[in-house]
């Protein structure tokens, strides 16, 4: 079996997710502004439990929305979230609170005894455009998992 033969087996995982930070962000307001729930949220000091029961504070407040698409093309994804903030009040980075504004990109490829598979996708220009308008930096992790 050849990499093409594995890699349509094997899709990647592929997640995308939009995080904005700040010490003091309130993800009510971030939610409110941007016209759309988050898929997690915590403020600042908001105490939370771990599976093993330990209690955890949060040490920077966070809004994430998770791209909900199957596709695997960055491209998708990335317009999936896209048209989510399409009804924002304003920019992102641009709302009380908000510090940071960050695009992460996560990619999980298989492997066979040939080595590595081959995953290939692009961002439009459109992409980059929305991505500079909103403020946001870029992110990547890639790995390798063996099938």
């Amino acid at each position: 079996m050849n990499s093409r033969d594995s890699l349509e087996s094997s899709q990647p995982l592929v997640d995308v997710v939009l995080y904005l930070r700040g010490h003091s962000l309130d993800p009510a307001l971030v939610s409110a502004t941007l016209g759309v729930d988050a898929s997690k949220a915590r403020m600042t000091g908001e105490k939370w439990r771990t599976r093993t029961d330990k209690e955890v504070v949060t040490k920077i407040g966070f809004w994430k929305l998770i791209s909900q698409t199957e596709s695997t093309s960055l491209s998708d994804r990335i317009g999936w979230l896209r048209q989510k903030l399409v009804s924002a009040k304003c920019s992102p980075s641009d709302i009380p609170g908000v510090q940071e504004v960050e695009l992460s990109i996560f990619v999980a490829l298989g492997s066979d005894e040939e080595g590595a598979v081959d995953y290939e996708s692009q961002f439009t220009a459109e992409d980059l455009a929305w991505l500079s308008s909103i403020g946001a930096t870029v992110s990547f992790s890639f790995t390798y998992v063996k099938d």
